[in-house]
């Protein structure tokens, strides 16, 4: 599985996790098979009239999503291209890759 994980800083295992998906200054690609790590700086335009902040991610080809927030709007989209949202009370990176395998899934967007 390969899952995009929202970031506040690039500091590998200890970078703290963003509240927020589209807003968050880093990515982490995170291959759960290889256990490859790739952090990558956000580029969303939020401007952008022809791509939702969703389809510009989905250049990664993750198989889901971890964020302690997200809109509504982006769970219904990454939802119809079959892309799993994930959320759980950890603090940092490595917290996130050690419980991979009992992620919650966040169905519900915070309001803002």
């Amino acid at each position: 599985m390969k899952i995009l994980i929202a970031i506040n800083e690039n500091k590998k295992l200890s970078s703290r996790l963003s509240e927020y998906f589209g807003h968050c200054p880093y990515f982490t690609i995170y291959e759960t098979k290889t256990k490859k790590l790739e952090i990558v700086k956000n580029n969303i335009e939020h401007s952008n009239l022809n791509l939702t902040p969703v389809d510009q991610v989905m250049k990664f080809k993750s198989d889901a999503v971890f964020s302690l927030g997200i809109g509504q709007r982006a769970i219904k989209l990454f939802n119809e291209k079959n892309v799993k949202i994930k959320t759980g009370n950890y603090k940092n990176l490595k917290e996130v890759i050690e419980n991979i395998d009992t992620l919650e899934e966040l169905n519900k967007g915070c309001e803002h």
